[in-house]
């Protein structure tokens, strides 16, 4: 599998450095809380760092959001091209990844989906990187189950990742169902959902008509 979304990768490079810390401290102490001074110290540069290869603290978290979604992106691409060879697997594997990024990163999630929920603001990373991954999503389902339209195909979508980041990111309202709290509770369940978005469009029996009282 995958590394978890909303990680990067290791950089070598200064600017890598401060972009790997950046996320290190949003994941520890939240965005509303993150300093310069907490970044420079994580990455074992002084705060003027910052300023030379960033300009502001504003560029550093963008770029830093920016760089795990593309991240995300990538990974996502990589399971849509295993998908034609075991959808409902590959789906439930896509799933999963989404599920224990969100909950291994919950603060670096919420960063991604602040702007959109107090602001209504949708020029950010992840809704700008991660709309066009959507048409992507919804054409798999469309090849993985081909009577399904593209409706169709955009609402089982729209279910299943509000299926798994609706938990991720809010999950103290389900804890007193007391689910979804171990992994294996968590495979069963992306397994369940892929399967449901898989599934062969039901058909309509035929109604016949009533014949005409005279």
């Amino acid at each position: 599998m995958a590394a978890a979304p909303f990680s990067s990768p290791p950089g070598d490079t200064p600017r890598e450095r401060l972009i790997e810390a950046t996320i290190h401290e949003i994941e520890r102490q939240g965005l509303s809380q993150l300093t310069v001074r907490a970044v420079a110290a994580a990455a074992g540069m002084n705060i003027a760092a910052v300023s030379y290869h960033f300009g502001s603290k504003q560029a550093l978290v963008a770029a830093a959001l920016e760089g795990t979604i593309e991240h995300m992106v990538a990974d996502t691409d990589a399971y849509l091209q295993r998908l034609p060879a075991d959808p409902v697997g590959v789906l439930a594997e896509l799933l999963g990844y989404y599920l224990e990024g969100a909950l291994r990163y919950p603060r670096v999630s919420k960063a991604h989906l602040y702007d959109a929920f107090v602001a209504e603001d949708y020029g950010g990373p992840f809704p700008t990187l991660f709309a066009p991954v959507l048409p992507r999503l919804r054409a798999a389902l469309r090849d993985s189950v081909p009577e399904l339209d593209e409706r169709g195909a955009a609402q089982r979508l729209v279910a299943a990742l509000s299926g798994v980041y609706f938990p991720a990111c809010f999950g103290g309202l389900y804890r007193s169902l007391g689910t979804l709290e171990t992994p294996r509770e968590r495979s069963a369940y992306v397994q369940e959902l892929a399967r449901r978005t898989l599934a062969p469009v039901a058909k309509r029996a035929a109604v016949k008509a009533r014949p005409r009282r005279r």
